[in-house]
């Protein structure tokens, strides 16, 4: 096991250290005026490929590291970013999945011995590969209904707690060479100790049904119907679209913003209609259908909020809107919002009006009507985030809400990547607290697909 590790750790760091390598070379090259644009960007594709080769065979927390890193594609530099989003997006995909001897064997093992009575069809080939387990696409015996059967790797455990070390050790080189904005240590840990979760196939298989009931029938939201559960294996219907990635490299703009629309309105909306929040939300995990619905799938990472207490998402809505009413430029009253919310411990001092410039670059999406995603908006709250630095450190995120702030962090990601245009502060007002102004709850209007 500890060899194992090693090797894999030996192989992750090939990642930053040939970034670096490449990088002083074009030091070099730029301080005898030969590092042309062509020769840069070159110097990136070779360590996107890389990425994408030590990555995607590796599998378990380094790839899923990888999926997360491919939303924040969006906070290099433009011409960089481009290099890196095919590749990036790519991991979603690159698994190399378990053989057919293998799936014959957890399916023994955890459905039983006749689990092939169960499906008048089995497609041995994999429809699909993610970091812990991968995807059959079959057809149910009981009423003839196309089904997805998600099987986790055998050794899934085994990869994910020796892959630990490894993603913090590589992720801390890697955004310092390529997105110091970006703090990949802390990112890393708290995915590596949420990964865990997403081994419980009991406990998403609830969470896919409690998700299902708040959602069923709606008309902007697909959940699939989890048929059957036994330890390793879900058995769920199968739902086809198209994949969100494909709308993000080659979607129409009403494409993009009924995407983002739709993403946004899921974020708000799910804690008030069913207690959790989807914390996975990269594009790997959603399907645009043809009437317009957003697919949702993998219900692995899943925030669960207590009952009676403020969201994660009312804390962050009623700092960013304390920031907006104060109007003085002396920040009075951010404090007050940040106590309320418990980002700032009692007695803790902090220097209020550097506070509010902070919150008003991060919440720009909250202060307008209408807000336009980009990479230029996602670097420029990071930047504002690094330039704060001291008076960040002066905050703490109250117990209970980094998984839900991550969420939000990748879903906002998301949308940078879709350059969508969407009502955000409409959304986040209809869903939050009750006493804001604004509907609340699930009268809202159906969203109107493009072109319908």
């Amino acid at each position: 096991m500890r060899m194992r590790s090693l090797s894999r750790m030996a192989r992750l760091s090939a990642v930053p250290l040939g970034a670096a390598r490449r990088l002083a070379w074009a030091g070099g090259l730029r301080a005898f005026g030969r590092l042309t644009d062509e020769s840069a960007l070159d110097l990136h594709e070779r360590t996107a490929d890389q990425l994408v080769e030590v990555l995607g065979g590796l599998r378990g927390g380094v790839l899923k590291f990888g999926q997360v890193l491919s939303v924040y594609e969006a906070v290099m530099p433009p011409k960089v970013s481009a290099v890196y989003r095919g590749r990036l997006a790519a991991l979603q995909e690159a698994v190399r999945p378990e053989p057919a001897e293998t799936v014959e064997r957890v399916m023994g093992a955890d459905v039983g011995a006749d689990w092939r009575d169960l499906f008048a069809a089995f497609d041995t080939g994999t429809a699909a590969a993610a970091s812990l387990g991968q995807v059959h696409r079959a057809r149910w015996a009981a009423d003839g209904r196309d089904v997805a059967v998600k099987i986790q790797y055998p050794d899934a455990r085994d990869e994910l707690l020796g892959d630990r070390d490894a993603v913090l050790f590589a992720m801390r080189m890697f955004t310092s060479l390529m997105a110091p904005q970006l703090d990949g240590r802390a990112l890393a840990a708290e995915l590596m100790d949420r990964l865990a979760e997403e081994l419980d196939y009991a406990r998403e298989a609830a969470a896919q049904r409690a998700f299902r009931a708040a959602y069923l029938d709606d008309p902007d939201f697909l959940v699939p119907e989890v048929l059957l559960h036994r330890g390793r294996v879900i058995v769920s219907e199968w739902i086809g679209g198209t994949p969100l990635a494909r709308v993000i490299e080659a979607g129409d703009q009403p494409e993009r913003d009924h995407a983002g629309l739709l993403l946004t309105r899921l974020m708000f909306s799910a804690i008030a209609r069913c207690g959790m929040m989807h914390g996975d939300p990269h594009p790997g995990n959603f399907r645009l259908l043809d009437d317009g619905r957003l697919g949702i799938l993998d219900f692995g990472a899943v925030y669960r909020h207590a009952p009676g207490t403020p969201t994660p998402l009312d804390r962050w809505m009623d700092v960013h809107l304390a920031a907006l009413d104060d109007g003085t430029g002396t920040g009075t009253g951010m404090a007050d919002a940040l106590r309320r919310a418990g980002f700032l411990r009692p007695g803790v001092q902090a220097d209020e009006a550097r506070l509010r410039e902070l919150f008003l670059r991060s919440g720009a999406p909250a202060f307008t009507e209408t807000f336009r995603f980009d990479g230029a908006y996602l670097r420029d709250a990071l930047d504002g985030i690094t330039a704060s630095m001291p008076v960040g450190l002066s905050m703490a995120f109250p117990p209970g809400a980094v998984h839900a702030q991550r969420a939000l962090g990748v879903g906002i990601g998301v949308l940078c990547q879709l350059e969508a245009e969407v009502p955000f502060q409409a959304e986040a007002l209809r869903w939050l607290a009750e006493d804001r102004p604004g509907p609340v709850g699930p009268d809202q209007p159906a969203v109107t697909p493009p072109g319908a």
